[in-house]
């Protein structure tokens, strides 16, 4: 007891100074422009640190937004018309007469024709001849080959092969892919393919010289892999010229999509893939 308030006595200077700078202060903030003054200063403090603590909260749950981000745009994705097939169905109110017309009607039905399921990359490479990405998604998740991959903006690639839980994607970047497309202005088709240099830019083939083609027309995919639906977008053209001697020109299409940053996609599962290509290989048979 002697001791503290011997250590009271040695040091009362500097607790009076303490207790007096609390009575000013209180006696300050509660008066009309320095509490106007304190408020101000108190909030704008607060709010800074406000949101500094928001952004910290919030880059902690940027996986999960991205996640639910991609998952809308899957849904969204399956709703376009290009993910349906159109067809026309005959409603018999007669099924044993087949030409009389005034017995039947005629609707038309969309039947959807193409799933998307979202995925995350979780591997990718750009500077390499042969580029390939691998997907949080398998065999257990419904993925199998040749289901084609889109991004945010366009094509990625084609699903190469899959494991239980993982898959990996051969990129449009990789000098052995070509990707069925065609000029949106005009219909004309052409292949897409990438000659191993910059990662940014592709080549559209086998579009002849009559064709009437600008810098910015917009490249997408023909729909006739079936692996894409038709409308996806590859890009645009960049430059292009005419070699002498050939009656195609040499298109570079600057693709739509960065390689560089992709997070997530959506893998496309073509409901009548596996009946469309038998019907293909009859006719090969055939011919």
């Amino acid at each position: 007891m002697l001791n503290l308030l011997s250590f009271l006595w040695k040091n009362y200077a500097f607790f009076l100074f303490l207790l007096l700078e609390a009575i000013s202060m209180s006696m300050a903030v509660s008066s009309g422009h320095q509490s106007a003054v304190f408020a101000y200063t108190s909030n704008q403090i607060g709010g800074q640190a406000f949101s500094s603590w928001q952004s910290i909260t919030h880059y902690f749950y940027l996986q999960e937004t991205n996640e639910q981000l991609a998952n809308e745009n899957t849904f969204l994705r399956s709703q376009l018309k290009t993910s349906f097939l159109d067809r026309n169905t005959i409603v018999l109110s007669n099924p044993s007469s087949l030409l009389d017309s005034s017995s039947s009607q005629i609707t038309d039905t969309l039947i959807p024709a193409f799933d998307f399921m979202s995925a995350k990359v979780i591997s990718n490479s750009i500077h390499k001849q042969k580029n390939y990405l691998m997907l949080n998604k398998g065999r257990k998740q419904g993925v199998r080959e040749n289901m084609g991959v889109i991004g945010g903006k366009g094509a990625i690639g084609i699903i190469y092969s899959v494991s239980d839980d993982f898959s990996t994607v051969i990129s449009i970047l990789n000098t052995k892919m070509s990707l069925s497309a065609k000029l949106l202005s005009n219909q004309e088709l052409g292949s897409i393919q990438w000659d191993g240099k910059d990662s940014q830019f592709a080549y559209l083939n086998s579009i002849e010289t009559y064709i009437p083609i600008h810098v910015g027309d917009t490249i997408i995919s023909s729909g006739y892999s079936h692996i894409f639906p038709e409308g996806i977008l590859i890009g645009t053209i960049s430059d292009y010229h005419t070699t002498e001697g050939s009656n195609t020109y040499s298109i570079i299409v600057k693709l739509s999509t960065n390689f560089s940053a992709l997070n997530y996609v959506s893998i496309i599962r073509n409901r009548f893939y596996n009946e469309q290509l038998m019907l293909e290989k009859l006719e090969e048979d055939n011919i």
